[in-house]
């Protein structure tokens, strides 16, 4: 066999080309503007519960279940120039997300969690919405994400935090020094943040996931050693307190949302 004609030859070099130069403008969209390519998530387990987790100032991880027909959560409120991950999960049909005004776009896909980053430098309200015929409710199925000025956010933040630190069942945590490692505004310290806690699937030190409920948070403040969070060390004490209190953080913790 002789070798590859010329015109095969100049095809594949074109082909080649091309292929290049996408993965080229792929990563300058990643690096250069901040442009998250949506990813599937086979090895997370699909969540059944919305929440928004602060890991920094500018750096959250926002938690979307899409339903029939309907997202969780309702709103979420960022500061300008916020780096969001975003993940999504549906418990039953496939649904799609479009942030209008970035070029957010992702499918919710029953069984597996997709992702994709996207960067919030504008305040204002941007509304998502499911382009994606999921039944009869289709056209109501919309949530938002509100991107305010730092000083809003601020103010917000501060108000909320004055009317936790109020509440008796907070200063029962305080008491026992379980704020010294954990939160409860969605910041991870020593520990992993409290918000949003019960319901959450949490994954472990030894690859395994459980979802969080009151067995589980029962047995992480009386016996801590049992189930390491993954990405945290087992420094947590046992703390000393009556099954009455232990009760009343459970319930407690179911509130943070």
């Amino acid at each position: 066999m002789r070798g590859v004609p010329v015109l095969e030859k100049r095809i594949i070099v074109v082909a080649t080309a091309f292929v290049l130069t996408l993965f080229g403008l792929a990563a300058l969209a990643i690096n250069l503007f901040q442009v998250g390519l949506p990813t599937c998530l086979a090895d997370i387990k699909p969540f059944q519960k919305g929440e928004l987790i602060t890991h920094s100032p500018t750096h959250y991880e926002l938690h979307y279940v899409a339903r029939m027909w309907r997202f969780e959560p309702e709103e979420a409120v960022v500061p300008a120039g916020s780096t969001v991950d975003i993940y999504v999960s549906t418990p039953d049909v496939v649904h799609g997300l479009i942030l209008l005004g970035t070029d957010l776009n992702l499918m919710a896909v029953p069984g597996v969690v997709n992702y994709t980053r996207v960067r919030l430098e504008k305040p204002g309200s941007y509304q998502l919405l499911c382009h994606e015929f999921c039944g009869t409710g289709h056209e109501r199925m919309t949530t938002n994400i509100r991107v305010v000025d730092a000083e809003t956010f601020r103010a917000r933040s501060s108000e909320a935090v004055t009317q936790t630190a109020l509440d008796p069942r907070y200063q029962l945590l305080e008491a026992k020094d379980c704020m010294t490692c954990h939160s409860v505004d969605g910041e991870e310290n020593t520990g992993p943040t409290l918000k949003g806690i019960y319901g959450r699937t949490v994954r472990l030190a030894n690859g395994q996931s459980v979802t969080a409920d009151d067995e589980y948070l029962r047995e992480s403040i009386m016996k801590p050693e049992a189930k390491i969070v993954a990405d945290f060390d087992d420094l947590m004490p046992v703390p000393e307190i009556t099954e009455e209190q232990l009760t009343e953080i459970i319930e407690y913790l179911k509130t943070l949302k």
